[in-house]
């Protein structure tokens, strides 16, 4: 896995469980549930990587192998490359003692063709796909060459610990911690799944005669009669706590709530603050109605005194020589010499 990958899967498994209304304190919380929830699913996948039984494709001792040392999902991917890798032709380049050099190629598609090297004394190769130096997994094209060889089980240098069914068996995860930090700390799903990896390591010395077999399953038993009687004892306990921590806590919250009341009581009235312009141009002295910017002749001509209209007649303000006064008093007037 790559950096990218190793990112992207952290923000993938995160983000079911917070976003970013998420505060501190629902962190804290929703993480501790999203870790338990990652040990429950790998005690899941343990156990059908142990119990269950894999579909064969080939039927090839190669892929009887697989099934047999790695996981599930490690063996699905062992499982494609193997399939592919009966579609490649091989092509020998040279030949020093015992080592091997190959051109392998596919015969759909030519561009994919790799050089294989091949030490068959040690049986160690190597392929310039690189996938096993970047995935830990033998590739098709050396898997071609092994089935040429008559290689019909993985060589161990190339099984990794950490893809096998036995990646858990002895990790104890206790041994190097204080006593009072595994009671604290710990989760139930972390305790649960300690214990399963126990009994996993003895189910191992189980195998191997009746007499381990009949020692581990009497003591289991007397185990776990004492621990049934523990638990009636703890369950006493629990309630009585549970009791006295509802009367504290109840009284915790009232002293909250009085608290909370006086400090607001005390606390002055602060209005809502001023509407800010949030969208748009915001309107000055030098704009418009329209919003655009006045040129300078607009602006002398808003500043100029408009001249004022007068009556052509007696030269008045507030009225034209149709409505003047004077206008109708000369007409109203007849002159002397008219009889």
């Amino acid at each position: 896995m790559n950096t990218t990958q190793r990112s992207e899967s952290m923000n993938a498994f995160f983000d079911s469980f917070v976003d970013s209304t998420t505060t501190l304190q629902e962190f804290v919380m929703r993480y501790e549930k999203a870790v338990d929830s990652r040990y429950s699913k790998e005690k899941k996948e343990d156990f059908e990587s142990r119990y269950k039984s894999r579909i064969l494709k080939l039927g090839s001792k190669m892929e009887h192998h697989g099934a047999s040392v790695y996981t599930k999902n490690i063996f699905n991917i062992f499982q494609h490359e193997l399939v592919k890798s009966s579609q490649f032709r091989r092509q020998k380049v040279k030949k020093t003692g015992s080592c091997y050099e190959y051109k392998v190629s596919s015969c759909f598609d030519t561009r994919d063709n790799f050089l294989v090297h091949l030490d068959l004394d040690s049986r160690t190769g190597n392929c310039s796909c690189c996938l096993f130096e970047f995935q830990g997994i033998l590739c098709r094209h050396l898997l071609a060459i092994f089935h040429f060889k008559n290689i019909v089980e993985i060589p161990c240098q190339y099984i990794l610990r950490r893809w096998t069914k036995e990646a858990n068996k002895g990790c104890g995860i206790y041994e190097n911690r204080p006593s009072h930090e595994v009671d604290d700390e710990k989760s139930a799903a972390l305790r649960s799944l300690h214990v399963c990896r126990l009994v996993n390591r003895l189910s191992h010395f189980a195998e191997k005669s009746e007499e381990i077999y009949k020692v581990i399953v009497g003591d289991l038993d007397q185990i776990y009669q004492k621990v049934s009687m523990m638990e009636t004892q703890v369950i006493g306990i629990m309630e009585k706590d549970c009791g006295s921590s509802q009367q504290l806590m109840s009284e915790v919250l009232s002293e909250a709530v009085e608290s909370q009341s006086h400090y607001i009581s005390l606390t002055t009235n602060i209005g809502d603050p001023h509407v800010s312009q949030t969208k748009g141009r915001r309107k000055g002295g030098q704009e418009s109605q329209s919003g655009r910017f006045k040129s300078g002749l607009e602006i002398a001509l808003t500043h100029t005194t408009v001249k004022r209209r007068s009556c052509q007649i007696c030269g008045g303000y507030g009225h034209n020589k149709r409505s003047c006064k004077g206008m109708q008093n000369s007409t109203n007037v007849l002159p002397h010499n008219v009889e």
